[in-house]
């Protein structure tokens, strides 16, 4: 009896970090004060393809922002880039930032293309922007405020509709 407790409790733990590395776990939510970024001055060096300038850019520039944290062999994260693409046409004020920890810039770079991103993609092998947000797994979403205060947190697939929803509880406006 005892054994099977601990064997299921074993394979229990085993799924859950499993879908946790997939992207299959969400927390949803306002992030509460605890989730403030303490590091108003932080940046990432973004890759010079479609959409993205190849310079440092600010992470949280004090307007509604929206992280998204990816990788190019996260497969969810394929089918993402397609509801990206979407908010940022419905919300063109919001800062849009793609942050990867992948040091091949090459694959990134053909990811990009492959998927049509077209705002900046920043690169964070260092692990400084994922860290400081808390990404645990991919894709992940974070939505700040203008202050920087972290407002929404969602590991996993997210529809358009839903990331909507979160910029403008964070004070976006749609484009007309």
């Amino acid at each position: 009896m005892n054994r099977r407790r601990l064997l299921a409790g074993v394979g229990a733990a085993a799924v859950g970090g499993l879908a946790g590395c997939l992207g299959a776990v969400t927390d949803d939510g306002d992030g509460g004060d605890d989730d403030r970024s303490d590091y108003d001055g932080l940046t990432v060096d973004t890759l010079s393809v479609a959409g993205s300038p190849g310079d440092a850019v600010p992470v949280a520039p004090e307007r509604v922002t929206l992280l998204d944290f990816f990788a190019t062999w996260c497969a969810p994260c394929k089918p993402q880039m397609a509801e990206l693409r979407a908010v940022d046409r419905q919300f063109p004020d919001v800062h849009l930032l793609s942050v990867t920890n992948e040091r091949d810039e090459d694959a990134v770079r053909s990811f990009w293309q492959e998927y049509e991103g077209t705002w900046p993609v920043g690169v964070d092998p260092d692990l400084d922007v994922s860290s400081e947000y808390r990404a645990g797994s991919v894709p992940t979403m974070v939505v700040l405020d203008p202050a920087g205060e972290q407002r929404w947190r969602h590991s996993g697939l997210a529809a358009a509709d839903s990331i909507a929803a979160e910029l403008e509880a964070a004070g976006a406006a749609r484009d007309a």
